[in-house]
């Protein structure tokens, strides 16, 4: 690891969340509705989740990509996968906490499945934290001893 290449890993690490975090998303959903026939629209999770169909919120990605990149400006600038960590946390669960204000958390958009939306959201943090602390920790480490 000669030269870390942060904006490239920053891109990376979003790339990666969306990818995870999306289709997992629809996973559990399809597990959910058992309707194991159209698993392949799986891969369209990023797509809805880049627009903000999942979250309700248009281009809502844009929100935690927003809060780390301040983290990691400000306070945090050697402690990357603590900041995506907060990122992804305030504002999913700022998201959740609307929904639920707004009663619209009992129900995934363009869908007839009616089903309180925590029961997507956690099981898709969680794979995709993981995944994002497995494939990047060593590049969290170099930036960490910078």
């Amino acid at each position: 690891m000669k030269h870390l290449h942060k904006p490239r890993l920053f891109l990376l690490i979003w790339l990666l969340h969306i990818l995870v975090y999306y289709s997992i998303y629809l996973i559990v959903l399809r597990i959910l509705k058992n309707d194991y026939e159209a698993f392949y629209t799986v891969l369209g999770g990023a797509i809805g989740g880049l627009i903000g169909w999942l979250e309700q919120i248009p281009f809502f990605i844009l929100i935690p990509i927003s809060i780390m990149l301040a983290l990691i400006n400000s306070f945090l600038k050697k402690k990357w996968f603590e900041a995506y960590l907060i990122a992804i946390l305030t504002a999913y669960l700022a998201d959740y906490i609307w929904l639920f204000s707004e009663d619209k958390n009992n129900g995934v958009l363009l869908s007839t499945i009616d089903i309180d939306l925590i029961y997507l959201i956690i099981p898709s943090l969680l794979i995709s934290i993981l995944s994002n602390w497995l494939i990047f920790k060593r590049y969290y480490k170099a930036i960490a001893s910078l």
